[in-house]
């Protein structure tokens, strides 16, 4: 959780609430977006000087608005140059795949059928997610964003120096939809793997 905080951070300063929000939406595959969990990681990032942060009032409230320090974006931009371990993607539940053998025939059948239609109705929310996003749209809110936070500026600026901020922006945003291509053609493999199995049996 930490390093997705981190590369949240790197666009925007956010508040522990918005960050959550964020990651319902676009990380809950990842980890976790309970409150609790977010603000243990903003503790943990924030005592190692990772992270800092400003008290703002809005609307009466108090409320503490995070930015990415030079050792949170240094510490991100490393662990990103480690290759993605693909094997370390756990899922325990997968353990009832394994002993499936141990209920009835019957049993299996109405399993695997649960396993389909939970694994169709993510796939069609994945794909209404996709034809949600108005990338265009996103960029130039972004760029706006950017241009107003100075100090968010002169980092995103940092990161390639030869490239305008605009193509920064798109480069961002194309591994973003990259990562929700990965997530729909991952769930289709899983629909059509067990409904290959369904048939087995």
């Amino acid at each position: 959780m930490d390093k997705i905080i981190l590369g949240i951070l790197m666009l925007h300063r956010m508040t522990a609430y918005e960050m959550k929000n964020v990651i319902k939406n676009s990380f809950k595959s990842m980890c976790s977006d309970s409150l609790g969990s977010i603000q243990a990681a903003l503790k943990r990032l924030f005592e190692r000087e990772m992270v800092t942060f400003e008290e703002v009032v809005e609307n009466g409230v108090n409320k503490k608005r995070y930015a990415i320090t030079e050792a949170g974006q240094k510490e991100l931009l490393e662990w990103l140059k480690i290759p993605i371990d693909t094997s370390k993607t756990r899922n325990a539940d997968l353990a009832k795949l394994l002993f499936m053998g141990y209920v009835s025939k019957k049993e299996r059948e109405i399993l695997i059928d649960k396993i389909i239609l939970s694994l169709e109705e993510e796939y069609r929310s994945l794909l209404q997610l996709r034809e949600s996003i108005d990338i265009h749209g996103e960029q130039s809110q972004l760029e706006e964003d950017l241009n107003r936070d100075k100090q968010y500026r002169e980092r995103m600026n940092s990161l390639y120096n030869k490239s305008k901020l605009s193509n920064k922006i798109k480069e961002i945003s194309k591994f973003t939809l990259a990562t929700l291509d990965y997530g729909i053609d991952t769930t289709e493999f899983n629909i059509e793997w067990f409904k290959r199995l369904r048939k087995k049996l």
